[in-house]
């Protein structure tokens, strides 16, 4: 593999979905103590998603069955379901063979929302298996 530079630049972190037991007490939390205000409600997921300034933080309710969907697959778990990094604009045909350059499969792709909005998101893995999105501009 060579040292390409990547076709495209980091505006910063997008969001970060983190696995909750219990909706209320870590909307109080994250609320009441850290700030956050409420950006979106996504039930039908488990899902809140709350403003922290440039940046959002998902939370899912895991102990419900609409969040039973973010479990962890093995028994030692995880909290931490993936990183999203914000892109600045970019060439989607040159970010897609930049990944290919690497050996780096696209896992999993669509719009979704974010903390900029709705835009493509593409989900890859990194070698730990952490799953990682880059996430391009509305």
């Amino acid at each position: 593999m060579g040292e390409a530079t990547p076709p495209f630049a980091l505006a910063g972190i997008d969001h970060v979905l983190l696995l909750v037991n219990g909706m209320a007490a870590a909307r109080s939390f994250y609320c009441k103590v850290l700030g956050c205000t409420v950006e979106d409600q996504l039930p039908q997921f488990a899902m809140l998603q709350l403003r922290a300034g440039a940046s959002l933080i998902d939370l899912v309710d895991v102990s419900s069955p609409q969040g039973s969907w973010a479990l962890p697959q093995s028994a030692d778990g995880r909290n931490l379901d993936h990183l999203c990094l914000a892109l600045h604009a970019y060439d989607e045909a040159a970010l897609r063979a930049h990944l290919a350059l690497h050996g780096i499969p696209i896992v999993e792709e669509g719009r979704h929302g974010g903390a900029r909005g709705d835009s493509l998101s593409l989900y890859v893995k990194d070698p730990a298996g952490n799953t990682i999105e880059l996430k391009g501009p509305p």
